[in-house]
C-alpha cells in the first residue's frame, strides 16, 4: 500500500513538471552571462508627504504557534509559514490572515529554512540549507504543504555573506533567487518549475553599500539604499527589462530601509529605520499607489520594536500585508495605516 501511494505522488509530480511547458508563456529574460551598466533619470526625484500616523493594536486572541522564520500569503486569508521548534521545524498554515495556525507538515532541525514561496493554495517551494555543510534543497508541494519532495539540490553555491537571499516563484513556473554580493547582485532563474536554473547572472549594482530590494518578476525589481558620497540620502532604484537600475528618487534622511515590498506596479511600500543620531521617529513607513512618483511618509509609535536584523515585509494585495521578524508578527488590512501584533 505504501509503495502504491509513493507510486501516485511520483506520478503526480511528473505530471505537474512536464506540463511546465502547457501554460507558460515565454518571457524575455536576460542572458545569464550579460555583465549590465547603470542608468539614471535625468529628471529623477520623487515627492515625500507626511501622512496620518500608524496605528498598533496587541495581540487579544491566545495563539499557541506562529511563523518565525519564513511567511508567504497568496491572498489576503492564505498563508504558510514555517516556525523553528526544539526538535524539528513546523510548516504551518493559516486561512484567517495570520490569526491562528495549524501545522500541516514537519522537517528534521538540520534544515535551515531560507525563504519559502506559494503561487496558490496548493503550489508552493521550501528552500533549506543544510546546517552542517550548508547546501541547499529545494523542496516543492502540490498539496498545500502536507508532503514535500525534493526537486533540486545545490542551488547557493555561490558566497551570500550569510544574507538571506529573496526567492519567489511568480507562477507554476518562473522563479528568481536574488542577493547583493558587493558591487554585484547574483541572480539564478528557473522556468521549469524549479527542476533546472540558469547559472547566475550578473547585475551591476549602483551601490556597493548593503540595501533592500524586492522582485516583481524575474526581470522587474525595486531596490533602495544609502548613497554613494552622502550616507543621509536613500535613493530608490528600479529594474524593468533584468538588466540595468534606474534612479527615480531620493529620500534625505537618516532613515534606513529594512525592507521593501511591491504589490503591483503601483502600489509599493518600504520600511526604515532611524540612525542613533537623527532626531526623527525610530519606525518609518512609505507608502506609493502610483509606482513611486510620490510617497507618503507615515510614524510608527514608540511601542512598535520589531528585531531589525531580520525582517520580512510582504503585500499580496494593496491593502492586506505582514510583517515578520524573529519574534512578532505583524498584520494590516488598510495598506499598513493599522496594523495588529499576531504574537502573544
Amino acid at each position: 500500500m505504501k509503495a502504491l501511494i509513493s507510486y501516485n505522488k511520483l506520478v503526480v509530480l511528473l505530471v505537474f513538471l512536464l506540463c511546465a511547458g502547457c501554460f507558460h508563456e515565454e518571457a524575455s529574460t536576460p542572458s545569464p552571462n550579460l555583465m549590465t551598466t547603470l542608468t539614471q533619470k535625468r529628471d529623477n526625484g520623487f515627492s515625500v508627504v507626511a501622512g496620518e500616523k500608524i496605528g498598533i493594536q496587541d495581540q487579544v486572541q491566545p495563539i499557541h504557534v506562529t511563523p518565525n522564520k519564513a511567511i508567504s500569503f497568496v491572498d489576503e486569508l492564505h498563508g504558510y509559514g514555517v516556525a523553528s521548534g526544539a526538535r524539528d521545524l513546523q510548516f504551518l498554515k493559516s486561512s484567517d490572515g495570520g490569526m491562528t495556525w495549524r501545522a500541516l507538515s514537519r522537517l528534521p532541525q538540520t534544515n535551515i529554512p531560507i525563504a519559502i514561496s506559494f503561487f496558490d493554495s496548493q503550489t508552493g517551494w521550501l528552500l533549506t540549507s543544510e546546517s552542517s555543510d550548508k547546501k541547499s534543497e529545494l523542496r516543492l508541494t502540490l498539496d498545500g504543504g502536507r508532503t514535500w519532495e525534493v526537486i533540486a539540490q545545490d542551488l547557493l553555491r555561490f558566497e551570500t555573506r550569510g544574507e538571506e537571499p529573496f526567492f519567489r516563484f511568480f507562477d507554476r513556473h518562473q522563479g528568481l533567487i536574488a542577493f547583493q554580493s558587493g558591487k554585484d547582485m547574483m541572480l539564478l532563474r528557473t522556468q521549469d518549475g524549479g527542476l533546472t536554473w540558469s547559472a547566475s547572472s550578473r547585475i551591476s549594482m549602483p551601490i556597493e553599500e548593503k540595501g533592500v530590494f524586492t522582485f516583481r518578476s524575474a526581470i522587474e525589481g525595486w531596490f533602495i539604499g544609502p548613497g554613494k558620497k552622502d550616507k543621509e540620502v536613500s535613493i530608490l532604484y528600479h529594474m524593468t527589462d533584468g538588466e540595468t537600475w534606474q534612479e527615480t528618487g531620493r529620500l534625505p534622511s537618516f532613515l534606513t530601509p529594512q525592507a521593501i515590498s511591491f504589490t503591483d506596479s503601483q502600489n509599493g511600500f518600504i520600511l526604515l529605520h532611524a540612525s542613533p543620531q537623527s532626531s526623527a521617529k525610530t519606525w518609518q513607513f512609505l507608502r506609493t499607489n502610483n509606482g513611486g512618483e510620490t510617497w507618503s511618509q507615515h510614524e510608527f509609535p514608540s511601542t512598535f520594536e520589531p528585531l531589525a536584523a531580520s525582517l520580512h515585509l510582504s503585500f499580496p494585495t494593496a491593502t492586506s500585508g505582514w510583517l515578520l521578524d524573529a519574534r512578532d508578527l505583524w498584520r494590516t488590512t488598510d495598506g499598513g495605516l493599522n496594523w495588529s501584533l499576531l504574537t502573544p
